[in-house]
């Protein structure tokens, strides 16, 4: 279960919350609190969910995120809980994170030159970000990856000096397609860059042979690339046919709404149950069942989809 704690962000990918579309934050009151929020998990580990991952926006810019951590964690059944960010705060929270249970953590990396990665990331500083992957390995957690969405004439020919560093850091790296996940312009000829191609540019300098290795629950195919220390996973959301074969999430919005599918726009809302002092966890169960019953069995990205809400208040 992927939980988005809040729609707020410090940077503002191209590819989440497009620079030229305007910032409509939800107001405070309609986010969930760290009790509802808890509550929802509590719920959801009595029907069986063993594994939580922690979003936003970026979630290391909600107060206390630490203390909710610990509180999930120490919730009957909890096995794993990982964290989704963009490293710019993690200096200073790196290691209160860890102790509070946090196994996993994925960082986004675009890019490695400087004034690109502020160009794709809108606000966002370099340095912060390689601070932050490196107060990641130093707390020790488990597993860190890092993420680079993939854009035609952004950072594509970055790709042999993302899988250079690393490697040199000894972390596994996914390329990612864009998905139309804020609004469906960004997946123009111009911008989109099949993660086919990208295997392509890679195996021109090394062979990729499948890997075994268990990297986490998500859609990446991995390959160890000949020569290197590290795994290389590939997400083609758009162009691989069997990307929801194996899809067992489920998603809870900053603002209370369940979601079975991110390709989808249905949704059932659980804020109405919880704020409502008649309903008790039965009926926050109903919605659960009804919300896995409907999960679609394929996405509807490919069928020119078009979001009903910005990635940044989905979770992702």
């Amino acid at each position: 279960m992927r939980i988005s704690v809040t729609d707020r962000c410090n940077e503002r990918c191209l590819y989440c919350l497009p620079h030229d579309v305007a910032i409509e934050w939800l107001p405070r009151g309609q986010i969930l609190t760290y009790e509802e929020i808890l509550r929802v998990a509590r719920v959801a580990t009595e029907l069986g969910v063993t594994k939580f991952r922690i979003t936003g926006g970026e979630p290391l810019v909600r107060k206390n995120l630490p203390e909710f951590i610990a509180e999930l964690n120490r919730l009957p059944g909890v096995t794993d809980i990982g964290l989704s960010t963009n490293a710019t705060l993690l200096p200073a929270l790196a290691e209160p994170l860890r102790r509070a249970g946090v196994r996993k953590v994925n960082i986004s990396l675009d890019s490695l030159q400087a004034e690109r990665y502020r160009e794709i990331s809108g606000t966002g500083n370099l340095r912060d970000c390689l601070a932050g992957i490196d107060a990641a390995i130093a707390a020790g957690f488990p597993q860190v990856k890092l993420n680079a969405v993939m854009i035609k004439g952004k950072n594509d020919d970055e790709i042999f000096d993302l899988i250079e560093f690393a490697a040199g850091k000894r972390l596994p790296l996914r390329f990612i397609e864009l998905m139309p996940v804020s609004t469906s312009e960004v997946l123009s000829d111009d911008n989109f860059i099949s993660i086919g191609h990208v295997r392509q540019v890679i195996e021109s300098k090394y062979e990729l042979v499948p890997s075994a290795a268990k990297h986490g629950n998500g859609p990446a195919l991995y390959y160890r690339a000949n020569g290197l220390p590290i795994d290389l996973g590939f997400i083609g959301a758009m162009t691989n046919l069997h990307f929801c074969d194996n899809c067992n999430k489920v998603r809870l919005t900053a603002d209370g709404k369940l979601r079975p599918c991110l390709g989808s726009h249905m949704e059932f809302d659980l804020k109405s149950v919880l704020r409502d002092p008649t309903k008790t966890d039965a009926d926050l169960r109903r919605v659960f069942t009804e919300t896995i019953r409907n999960k679609p069995e394929q996405h509807e990205f490919r069928d020119n989809y078009v979001p009903g809400r910005k990635m940044i208040a989905i979770g992702g």
